[in-house]
């Protein structure tokens, strides 16, 4: 910008050509003025120095080349006052005039960072920095709200509790919740009062209280509550407490954000708390008619007891002479569950039942001519078999009374026939007994089974003859 004022043009050298010097030699100590640092990157002025000795060895020659300039003969030469003027006081505040440098800025902040550029370039650490801003605070007063110069002021006089108070006051928890280390930082007295437990706190220090409270921030928007845990897991007296909570408290419907849910509790070593998440979203998709979402968060959660109830459901379903569209719905179920679980006498019944009720459906469909054969073999192998409740063996029965009515050869030989007769008359006996279980067939089936069997036994008795 000197440059560019002072350059020479046509029609200039009779009555401009001091005036454009002076300029010129201007320029030139403000592009080497020396600056304390290891280099400069392309296209910056002034002079490097990489060590003090180097730079206390320039500055001095440099300020030396500014007050012989000043003293220079040219400037009673120059006859434009306004150039003169304004080089003279560029001059002075490079010379660390303390007037001049309060005429040229207009903040405190200006003011106090032109002392350490042109009066005190060698400050280190803090030492009189705090009484140097409230001179300047008092020659530039400012008169802004945003809490900056109270802020400044702390961290000048190191008092960390000016410091937090200007920070809770004007920038709220986050700013303080970050500038923690900042404030401890080789200061003995402010890592004790920010680390130290207080009863009026319920046994917290200021730094988790400040944690909690930006914790809470962050857990009151949707995008924003994945970040909580990263400042509730540092609180060990209370932020794990309310870390459970708040995965606790995240919705369930959805499973991708269930899956991120349980991915933080594993990143937190939480799995007690994934585990009763796991069983809460069971419970809301079984509630909600998704069966088999229902079953695979149970399954995954190892909740035997839930587990067992939906097989005693599937076990009662079957009492009621299982249809074939009602069969289908719980198939899918019976996959899930496995044959592991433990409720009355285990699944395997129902697994062997699932096997029944396919082949009965091919037979009387009549797709294989085998179907009928093996669909009697796995009637007999449910009716012998000890894991089938009684109160299932009419509803078996009943199921393949027209299997053994539509074929005009014996499906069942005499023994079979006889064993299955015997079933009956023990399921007659039970009935007699206070604790029988219904099955709420129709009140024919009896007769039904007992009719298709005693048919079916005469044409084995004459086959056999």
């Amino acid at each position: 910008m000197l440059r560019f004022h002072g350059s020479y043009q046509l029609g200039q050298m009779d009555n401009r050509e001091t005036e454009n010097g002076l300029v010129e030699a201007v320029a030139v100590l403000v592009s080497t003025m020396p600056r304390m640092r290891p280099d400069l990157p392309k296209g910056k002025l002034g002079q490097c120095c990489k060590t003090r000795p180097d730079f206390i060895k320039a500055w001095e020659k440099w300020r030396g080349q500014v007050s012989k300039l000043e003293c220079s003969a040219f400037w009673i030469q120059c006859s434009h006052q306004k150039t003169r003027d304004g080089l003279k006081n560029l001059l002075h505040i490079m010379m660390g005039n303390i007037k001049d440098l309060t005429a040229a800025t207009s903040h405190w902040l200006e003011l106090f960072a032109s002392h350490f550029l042109y009066i005190r370039p060698f400050t280190v650490g803090f030492e009189g920095m705090h009484h140097l801003a409230q001179k300047c605070i008092q020659l530039k007063p400012s008169f802004d709200t945003n809490g900056l110069t109270g802020l400044l002021n702390g961290i000048l006089s190191e008092n960390p509790e000016v410091v937090l108070a200007e920070c809770t006051k004007k920038f709220g928890p986050w700013m303080v919740t970050h500038c923690m280390e900042l404030l401890a930082a080789d200061n003995d007295y402010a890592d004790i009062m920010l680390h130290e437990e207080r009863p009026n706190f319920g046994g917290i220090s200021i730094e988790e209280l400040h944690r909690l409270v930006y914790a809470q921030v962050l857990c009151s928007h949707s995008s924003t509550w994945q970040i909580a845990p990263t400042y509730l897991s540092s609180c060990l007296n209370q932020g794990l407490g309310l870390l459970e909570i708040l995965l606790l408290k995240q919705p369930i419907q959805d499973n991708r954000l269930v899956l991120k849910t349980l991915e933080l509790c594993r990143l937190y070593e939480l799995e007690n708390v994934g585990t009763n998440i796991m069983k809460i979203a069971g419970c809301y998709h079984w509630k909600h008619g998704r069966k088999g979402t229902g079953v695979y968060w149970f399954q995954q959660a190892h909740d035997k007891v839930r587990l067992d109830r939906i097989a005693q459901q599937l076990f009662e379903r079957i009492g009621k002479s299982v249809a074939d569209d009602n069969f289908k719905q719980w198939e899918g179920l019976l996959e899930l569950l496995g044959s592991d679980i433990g409720s009355a006498g285990g699944l395997e019944f129902l697994h062997r039942y699932r096997d029944f009720k396919r082949s009965l459906q091919q037979a009387l469909e009549g797709r294989t001519g085998e179907a009928a054969r093996q669909t009697v073999e796995f009637l007999i192998q449910l009716m012998r078999n000890p894991s089938t409740p009684q109160r299932f063996w009419l509803p078996l029965l009943h199921d393949s009374v027209k299997l053994l009515n539509c074929k005009p050869r014996p499906l069942l030989n005499v023994a079979e026939t006889t064993l299955l007769l015997n079933k009956l008359q023990e399921l007659s006996m039970a009935k007699l007994r206070p604790d029988f279980c219904s099955n709420h067939l129709p009140s024919h089936a009896l007769s039904s089974v007992r009719l298709a069997l005693g048919s079916n036994l005469a044409r084995a008795i004459l086959e056999e003859a």
